[in-house]
């Protein structure tokens, strides 16, 4: 009987992590399994640690359990982790593994040196990233010098290809998200009376970009008194937003509707989707508007957004100022007819993400590469 291959996941933490990590890495962990290959993880967590998303009971997760992995780690902490990290992955014994996330990649791929063990680092942000961040150069720099350790680099979209230094692009293999249709998607633009609501869904964050958005809304709210701006979403901007929807006088038009778990609920609920983030890595609240048969309004030179977004036909990009974006916003407040046509489109357009097809190309990546080592 031939041995099933293996595969170990890293990832840094996943004790209660409902983020885009942990939800892609828990997918993709379980199709693995469905397909007969043998799947371990290693995270950071404390052995207490129970996960946010439900694993498949044969998944093998292996906890460091050392330091507070809140913490920022000294030397001596790290080493002690890349010992044990070592250790667990030579009792495991991959064929293949993976790291998601720069840091997370490269500190297994330094405790793994030698093993002979081939690795995938799977990027989660579009390299965009270090143009908003601190020292961003810098960052860059050490990211793609710890990539080139990399046997096999994952990203998400096409358009990020250009981004990564010449001497890295012959190992990237792009692979985006999957989408998962739904049979009855809303249409809401389609409804007798379609709701007057332009939705945002995300952290609220300087990444997610509201305090633009909300600024951008008060252009045009006067004019439209019976619409509303909904903000969907928990983050560490909440307080900063609040106010500013106070000093704008929206506090009628704009609502701060918190974390909530049936997201579907609000793109049923709402016409459009306000989307001005200054970088993503697979942006799920755009493609998730989408399945319901929203069309959008985004950067048209964010990476990755201005990908799926295809202007005037899935709905409209803008340039980075409040004016430009409020006037997309009224353009799709008075074209009804625009709403229902890109809507439809967006709909449609997410036929290439079918999940089948997507975890289809992991699990030909994973046995191309473990096959190496054999």
């Amino acid at each position: 009987m031939t041995k099933p291959l293996s595969i170990l996941f890293v990832c840094r933490n996943f004790h209660q992590m409902a983020g885009g990590i942990e939800h892609m890495a828990t997918l993709i962990m379980n199709q693995m399994v469905k397909r007969g290959f043998r799947v371990g993880l290693i995270t950071w967590d404390p052995s207490r640690a129970e996960a946010h998303y439900t694993l498949d009971d044969s998944i093998d997760w292996m906890k460091l359990d050392i330091g507070n992995t809140t913490d920022k780690a000294g030397w001596s902490l790290r080493l002690q982790r890349q010992v044990v990290l070592r250790r667990m992955a030579k009792e495991f014994s991959p064929d293949v593994a993976i790291g998601f996330q720069v840091g997370t990649f490269l500190a297994a791929r330094t405790a793994m040196l030698g093993l002979g063990i081939p690795m995938i680092a799977a990027e989660r942000n579009s390299p965009d990233l270090f143009d908003f961040v601190t020292e961003g150069k810098k960052q860059r720099q050490r990211a793609d010098l710890a990539l080139r350790l990399a046997d096999c680099v994952t990203i998400q979209l096409d358009s990020y290809l250009e981004k990564y230094p010449a001497n890295l692009r012959g190992r990237i293999v792009t692979i985006p998200n999957p989408v998962q249709a739904i049979k009855d998607p809303a249409f809401p633009n389609e409804h007798k009376n379609p709701p007057k609501r332009i939705l945002h869904i995300g952290r609220l964050s300087y990444q997610k970009n509201q305090t633009f958005l909300v600024k951008s809304f008060a252009l045009i709210a006067k004019d439209n008194p019976d619409w509303l701006l909904t903000l969907v979403g928990e983050g560490e901007k909440r307080t900063e937003i609040e106010q500013l929807i106070n000093d704008l006088g929206l506090d009628e038009q704009v609502e701060l509707v918190g974390k909530i778990t049936d997201v579907d609920k609000w793109y049923r609920k709402s016409t459009f989707l306000a989307f001005p983030s200054l970088w993503e890595g697979f942006p799920n609240a755009l493609v998730e508007a989408f399945r319901q048969g929203l069309p959008a309004i985004g950067f048209e030179k964010t990476a990755g957004v201005n990908e799926l977004l295809r202007h005037n036909d899935t709905g409209l990009l803008t340039t980075a100022d409040e004016m430009s974006f409020a006037s997309a916003m009224q353009t799709l407040i008075d074209d009804l007819a625009f709403r229902q046509r890109a809507g439809r489109n967006a709909q449609a357009s997410l036929l290439p993400y079918e999940p089948e097809a997507i975890f289809q190309q992991w699990a030909t990546l994973f046995t191309k590469l473990a096959n190496k080592r054999h």
